[in-house]
C-alpha cells in the first residue's frame, strides 16, 4: 500500500480525526459554559496522546469562526520554550485569546513570565499533564472505547484485522491514542 492510500497517513488523521465532544462525555454547550464561568480562561489537562492538541484545533477554529484573534503556541520535549519572535507576540496581545499547548515544558521562570505577558488577554488556554495555574476546563482520560471509535472512524474496513492488536498497544504505549494510531499505520501498510 502506499503511504498516501493508507488511512492512517497523519494528513489525513488530522483531517478526519476532529475534536468530537460527545466521545468525552460533554457537549460544545458545556465546554462554552466552562470557558465563559472561568472568565475565558482554562487548562487541558491529560497524558500524552489524550486528544489535547486535537481539542485546541478545534477550539481555535471555533474560537475563530466567533471573530476572536488567537495566538497559538505549540512546546514539546524538542521545543522547551518560546522564540524571541513569540515573547514580543506576547508582549502585545491584550485583544487575543493565546493557547498554549504544552505549557510545562516552561521553565519555572518562563512559565512566570508567560503569565505575567497573558494576564490581561481576552482568553487564555494551556495544555499540561496536570493541574496548574488555571481553572480546569477539560480533563482528557481517553479508554480503549474511543480509540476503537478513532479507528472505525478512519478504516472501517481495516478495523477487523486490527483489532486484536489493540488492547496489546494500547498497554505498550500506556494510553497513547496517537502512538497507537502510528501503530495501525504500520500494520495496515504491511496488509
Amino acid at each position: 500500500m502506499n503511504a498516501r492510500d493508507n488511512p492512517f497517513a497523519t494528513d489525513r488523521v488530522e483531517r478526519l480525526l476532529a475534536f468530537r465532544p460527545e466521545w468525552s462525555g460533554t457537549d460544545w454547550n458545556t465546554i462554552d459554559g466552562r470557558w465563559k464561568n472561568n472568565n475565558h480562561r482554562g487548562t487541558l489537562t491529560g497524558r500524552h496522546g489524550s486528544g489535547k492538541t486535537t481539542f485546541i484545533d478545534a477550539w481555535k477554529k471555533r474560537l475563530t469562526g466567533q471573530g476572536d484573534h488567537v495566538i497559538c503556541f505549540f512546546l514539546n520535549r524538542d521545543q522547551r520554550d518560546l522564540s524571541p519572535g513569540h515573547w514580543q507576540q506576547l508582549e502585545n496581545c491584550a485583544d487575543s485569546t493565546v493557547i498554549l499547548d504544552g505549557e510545562e515544558q516552561l521553565s519555572w521562570l518562563a512559565r512566570r513570565r508567560f503569565y505575567q505577558l497573558t494576564s490581561r488577554t481576552s482568553g487564555l488556554l494551556v495544555s499540561r499533564h496536570e493541574g496548574g495555574k488555571l481553572p480546569e476546563l477539560l480533563h482528557f482520560d481517553p479508554d480503549l472505547r474511543i480509540l476503537r471509535l478513532c479507528i472505525e472512524h478512519l478504516a472501517a474496513d481495516h478495523y477487523q484485522q486490527l483489532s486484536p492488536h489493540l488492547v496489546d498497544w494500547w498497554e505498550q504505549t500506556h494510553g497513547n491514542i496517537r502512538e497507537v494510531l502510528l501503530r495501525c499505520y504500520d500494520a495496515v501498510g504491511n496488509l
